[in-house]
């Protein structure tokens, strides 16, 4: 009798056993026929390999790489931070919020934040090509669209109450935030421009499509699409403002990502920037790989800051590996005699003494080879990565290869190609170069941009359209309209403002009036840094009142988020995908 007992609950556990496999497969079977469907619209990158059509002159050939991939918990600036300086450290959110407790990817919602209703803009599938899915924003016609209107009529006559009412009605209508935000970075306020900055990306970050996934590299946007730019502005800018923090890691991944979005047009030149940002959190491996990966297609390194990043790289990987810098040191050597502006910027700043018994590097005459354009370049590389170039295990192998190409210039392979090089390669800067420099506003390297910058818009919120652009829809206003239209918001804050005088008015005794003119040869971007530094604190008062007064009490018909109760400080914790408002 027992041993039948024992015979049957074998049975029945044996049942119940086969009955939850089948189960699961069953529900296995489900997931692969959901996962197959979202592949028709988006593939994701579910492996260690990625196909990714990266290259600007082969746009159609895949090629497998991992070089690109992103990592998504470190997009968020607060979570480096929490690894530098712990918890503690990073500003909480508070109990007060009332916005769900989730991953949000590039940053977290504030509790004084104005509450989230409906955006009124969303993103959708555009096209699928060549296992590439493109993706764009769309603007809602009920509301977002006219606010839209009110917005470019604000922007254009400079009007910074019309603005107000635009952020008193939609508290995160995306182009405003991203006017204010560079108003408040010019005028000094970092702050602010930081917090506005990251609300419009909190709003763009809602909107995202189910399928649109930040760390693959095969989901796109098209820049010359209107909407669709404000992402690209707003990421970029956000390197900039967790650059300043130290964030190099955070600003290396949005770098990446901003580089995925368009890797064909690369309107935002994120090729200047994304080896040096590489550098300075030591991924030497990363510049090593994209440029065996991509030097044939991009020619990265005939780019000034790529030649120098190059040899560094790998000097670093041959410390690590304990080898020889022989390697290395030809790098060197081929990069100061193709851009000796370099090594000698790099002398300069770090007070080397060269001894040596012919100059090249310091050569007035060879300096002069360098175009206006790949002056640019140069500098704009320095600017970036001279803390590289002070390390003490970098300064000897430095100053021992200057010497060498100082010595035997005249003697080495590409002496005379190289000189050609600078002198016809690099004539004008293309228009993403141009748009690079002018929002990063580097005094000395946009000092150095050329007439044709200025003939196009310089909207903060769309600085240098392409010729190419498109929209849904076209602004009213027409007219031309004259001058800085940061300064000329600048401007109408101020006490006594009169529209019609504008281009004769001043600011703390300084006259705008040449500033606010089309830049020519003696007024250009270069000179933002001197003109704002005499504004008087009167406009940071005026602008901050502005601000402050702006309607952030709950809307009658807004609908608050539930607050999620759960900890969401894990920056490892799985993502919620939100519902598309």
């Amino acid at each position: 009798m027992k041993i039948r007992r024992k015979e049957r609950r074998k049975i029945k556990k044996k049942q119940r056993n086969q009955l939850q496999n089948d189960e699961a497969a069953d529900q296995e079977d489900d997931l692969d026929a959901i996962l197959s469907e979202l592949d028709a619209i988006s593939p994701r990158n579910r492996d260690s390999s990625v196909t990714e059509n990266i290259s600007s002159l082969q746009l159609h050939n895949t090629v497998q790489s991992t070089t690109l991939t992103v990592i998504r918990k470190n997009l968020n600036a607060e979570n480096e931070l929490r690894r530098m300086f712990g918890r503690e450290a990073v500003e909480n959110r508070g109990r007060g919020s009332q916005f769900k407790k989730k991953n949000y990817i590039f940053t977290s919602p504030k509790s004084n934040w104005p509450p989230m209703t409906k955006c009124g803009i969303q993103m959708v599938v555009d096209k699928t090509q060549n296992g590439i899915t493109y993706f764009k924003y769309v603007h809602s016609k009920t509301n977002y669209q006219n606010l839209q209107q009110m917005f470019w009529r604000a922007s254009h006559l400079a009007d910074p109450h019309a603005v107000r009412q635009v952020l008193e009605i939609h508290p995160y209508h995306i182009d405003t935030l991203l006017h204010l935000s560079e108003v408040c970075r010019v005028s000094g306020d970092t702050q602010t421009a930081s917090d506005l900055l990251n609300r419009a990306l909190f709003c763009l970050e809602k909107a995202f499509h189910p399928s649109f996934n930040v760390t693959a590299v095969n989901c796109r946007l098209d820049f010359n699409r209107t909407e669709n730019r404000a992402l690209f502005i707003a990421l970029f800018r956000q390197i900039i403002f967790v650059s300043l923090k130290s964030c190099w890691q955070t600003a290396f991944e949005l770098s990446k990502l901003l580089y995925n979005l368009a890797p064909e047009q690369d309107p935002l030149a994120c090729l200047l920037i994304i080896d040096t940002l590489a550098l300075k959190v030591e991924d030497y491996n990363f510049v090593l790989q994209f440029i065996d990966e991509f030097n044939h297609s991009l020619k990265l390194t005939m780019l000034p800051n790529f030649a120098y990043s190059f040899p560094i790289a790998q000097f670093y990987k041959e410390i690590v590996e304990g080898t020889s810098n022989d390697h290395s040191s030809d790098l060197l050597q081929k990069a100061i005699l193709n851009y000796p502006m370099i090594a000698q910027l790099i002398c300069e700043k770090c007070s080397f003494v060269i001894e040596s018994n012919s100059l090249y590097v310091m050569n007035e005459n060879v300096l002069k080879s360098h175009t206006r354009s790949l002056t640019q370049q140069c500098r704009l590389y320095l600017e970036r990565s001279i803390d590289l170039w002070k390390d003490t295990k970098v300064v000897h192998w430095f100053k021992r290869n200057v010497e060498f190409v100082n010595n035997n210039h005249s003697t080495m392979s590409g002496y005379q190609e190289s000189v050609h090089r600078r002198k016809t390669v690099f004539l004008s800067p293309p228009l993403n170069v141009m748009r690079h420099i002018f929002i990063s506003d580097i005094s000395s390297v946009s000092a150095l941009l050329p007439q044709t910058a200025f003939e196009s818009s310089q909207d903060p919120h769309d600085p240098m359209p392409p010729p190419s652009t498109y929209s849904d829809y076209q602004p009213e206003t027409t007219g031309p309209r004259s001058g800085n239209p940061v300064m000329a918001f600048i401007n109408s804050l101020m006490p006594g403002f009169d529209q019609n005088t504008q281009n004769d008015q001043e600011i703390g005794g300084v006259n705008l009036g040449g500033f606010l003119a089309p830049a020519g040869e003696d007024n250009r971007a270069g000179q933002w840094g001197e003109q704002l530094r005499n504004i008087p604190g009167d406009f940071g008062v005026a602008l901050r009142d502005m601000l402050a007064n702006l309607y952030i009490q709950d809307n009658q018909n807004a609908m608050p988020e539930v607050v999620d109760e759960a900890d969401s400080d894990d920056g490892n914790r799985e993502v919620v995908e939100d519902d598309l408002d």
